[in-house]
């Protein structure tokens, strides 16, 4: 009988004994290999779901700003600075219900005639914004104007005028801008001879 020959079989079993110790291992570092995959998969997910919400909430605040610096400008009695929000060729319905389209004719209607109406205490500020994107470039925006404090027709203060203001923005490389937007006097606040039981 030869040496190898004896030692074969313990050879064999030991080389059974190791590889059935190796196997629970292989199989549980096989298993920490997926979870780590599948543990960075979603942190990756997070991370693109976070940019994209931060990417969003930066868009709205762009989309929200036009209408406060709409608002602005028109209490500084900046007609170029209100026409500018808009897109060069956008339009615009006034609360009367006069369509301006382009710039141009923007800055005409606010400019002089429609200044007389604001005094030095008229306020003007959005609330209630309902914003919605239709895709990424494209924004629905729906808001009440409040302006205070302006000069009638007739020349006395009303105090508070109620305006629903609704516009579609667009991105136009890196800034937003209005491309169309309507303005209409809201109802006055019902009162006891208003209102319905």
């Amino acid at each position: 009988m030869k040496t190898s020959q004896t030692y074969r079989p313990v050879l064999v079993a030991t080389h059974t004994i190791d590889s059935a110790a190796q196997a629970p291992k292989s199989a549980l570092r096989g298993r920490m290999q997926r979870l780590g995959l599948t543990l960075l998969a979603c942190t990756l997910v997070i991370g693109v779901m976070g940019s994209a919400s931060a990417g969003q909430a930066q868009d709205e605040a762009a989309v929200r700003a036009l209408g406060d610096n709409f608002a602005k400008a028109f209490v500084q009695k900046n007609a170029e600075q209100r026409a500018s929000l808009f897109a060069e060729n956008g339009t615009f319905v006034t609360p009367v219900g006069d369509f301006l389209q382009g710039r141009v004719a923007m800055v005409k209607d606010f400019g002089p005639e429609a200044q007389q109406a604001v005094t030095a205490t008229t306020q003007a500020a959005f609330s209630n914004y309902r914003i919605r994107f239709i895709k990424p470039d494209i924004a629905v925006a729906d808001a009440l104007l409040t302006v205070r404090n302006v000069n009638g027709p007739d020349g006395t203060v009303i105090p508070a005028i109620p305006i629903n203001f609704f516009y579609v923005a667009s991105r136009h490389g890196n800034q937003w801008l209005i491309e169309d937007g309507r303005a209409h006097f809201a109802p006055a606040p019902g009162n006891s001879m208003t209102s319905r039981n």
